[in-house]
């Protein structure tokens, strides 16, 4: 349990440093103290899920983990029941923590068949599960903490500093690179747990003076929209991550929180998730680069004849370090297929220029192959906002069992009919990049994180 006791050390060194969610607060050492005594009700578990209309409650929740030696499965109240009953069903963990009637309380599962892996992990963190079968990755104390040490070498905040974290804990990048980061450097730490509103935000930035913010570029654009203000704006750091960034988007951001340094990162849940980041003097010259690997991370590129790729030279993103999950729950023959000689296949398409930038050019389950040229919808979805009338932009495919493979696009922005963005797709994509339909939406379709649902639509 060095974890919590590296985690419990920090936050009493900084004990009167405040979390707060809406009106309710508690000090560092409070919070330690309840999650130390909550812990003891987790007497012989091995696993919880954590499940809080709170995400105070959760954090609490998660920490109490930690000081058990229980292994935690984050869920999410944001994603709905039947989200949280896929990840139940695929982990099954010994008990439920959940803050019914505002009171944190341990419902165990009688019948649960959980698996105790050979290596304990501290955290079961499940991806891709609104569809499918939902991967458990498990995550070791040493990889959260070795993720977390190299985010801190860069993106370095200290008791200064107020956080707000609007997405919830359910998210590996919200717990790592927000939450414990924030607890071990002292930042007080601000909850927001209500449906995202990027003016809801703004005014709690403006109102509890924070000075740190992380979010998708989405997200961040789409508060941009609404600042008025420049100058009354308190944030000094902001963090995006959780999509690809367009050259349009970052200008926007850049142009309205002109008095914060953005850091442009990228991960995967599988990698703790922190693997590399683009500096903040770099954001307006590269933004479409993912930057550098962060600190005690290796990166290579393997082409699809199983070679290293040299400069510009495409492949599929590999990473190395000790930040490298464990595994996937339950599943030796998926992590067989990922991790090979301690090495992670990200399953990114990306190419390393010549200054040693790393940029991803999609994700090769992304892919779209059209008439045999590869097609990757971030490209398409970029070209597109670089015009001044489109907001957001959406690429997905279409499997036509008669004529094929096609593109859809759902597009939001000052545009009377779908006719003007058929227009404007004309004079700006390649015909193999044409869509073939086009939805016109007020807003694009995302998740609880504000990060845009990509879908295969059958036609």
């Amino acid at each position: 349990m060095k974890l919590w006791s590296y985690i419990k050390d920090a936050m009493l060194e900084n004990h009167n440093q405040i979390i707060s969610e809406g009106r309710a607060e508690m000090t560092f050492e409070e919070v330690a103290i309840y999650a130390e005594l909550f812990s003891r009700k987790l007497c012989g578990l091995k696993s919880c899920a954590i499940l809080c209309g709170s995400e105070m409650a959760g954090s609490i929740a998660l920490l109490s983990c930690f000081a058990a030696g229980v292994t935690a499965v984050p869920l999410s109240v944001r994603y709905g029941k039947a989200h949280s009953d896929k990840i139940l069903d695929e982990i099954d963990p010994n008990a439920i923590i959940s803050d019914i009637d505002g009171e944190l309380t341990v419902i165990r599962i009688s019948d649960s068949t959980y698996k105790v892996p050979q290596n304990h992990p501290a955290l079961i963190m499940c991806t891709s599960g609104t569809t499918g079968r939902p991967k458990g990755v498990m995550l070791s104390e040493d990889n959260i903490l070795a993720n977390v040490d190299s985010i801190a070498d860069y993106f370095k905040i200290d008791q200064s500093d107020s956080i707000l974290i609007s997405r919830p804990l359910y998210h590996c990048a919200v717990i790592t690179g927000e939450f414990i980061l924030s607890l071990i450097n002292g930042a007080r730490i601000c909850f927001y747990s209500e449906k995202l509103n990027p003016k809801a935000l703004l005014d709690i930035i403006s109102e509890k003076k924070i000075t740190v913010f992380c979010g998708t570029p989405t997200m961040l654009e789409m508060m941009a929209r609404y600042m008025r203000a420049k100058a009354e704006c308190p944030l000094k750091k902001i963090g995006i991550s959780g999509e690809s960034m367009s050259t349009s988007s970052a200008g926007k951001i850049a142009a309205v929180f002109d008095g914060a340094e953005i850091y442009y990162m990228y991960g995967l849940t599988e990698a703790s998730p922190r693997v590399s980041f683009l500096p903040p003097y770099l954001f307006l010259k590269y933004p479409y680069s993912i930057g550098y690997p962060i600190k005690s991370v290796d990166i290579k590129i393997i082409k699809p004849d199983g070679s290293e790729a040299g400069c510009f030279e495409e492949g599929v993103l590999w990473v190395k370090g000790p930040n490298v999950m464990l595994g996937y729950y339950n599943d030796p023959d998926k992590t067989a297929q990922v991790i090979k000689d301690g090495w992670l296949c990200t399953g990114d398409i990306a190419v390393i220029d010549a200054y040693g930038l790393t940029i991803i050019r999609g994700r090769s389950d992304n892919l779209i192959i059209r008439a045999g040229i590869n097609i990757y919808p971030q490209d398409v979805e970029s070209t597109l906002k670089a015009d001044k009338r489109v907001k957001e932009a959406l690429v997905y495919r279409i499997d036509n069992p008669i004529s094929g493979v096609a593109l859809g696009l759902k597009i939001s922005g000052d545009f009377d009919s779908t006719d003007d963005v058929r227009k404007m797709c004309l004079d700006r994509l390649p015909s193999f990049q044409m869509p073939s339909k086009i939805e016109l939406v007020d807003e694009l379709p995302k998740n609880g994180t504000g990060k845009i649902i990509r879908r295969v639509e059958n036609a």
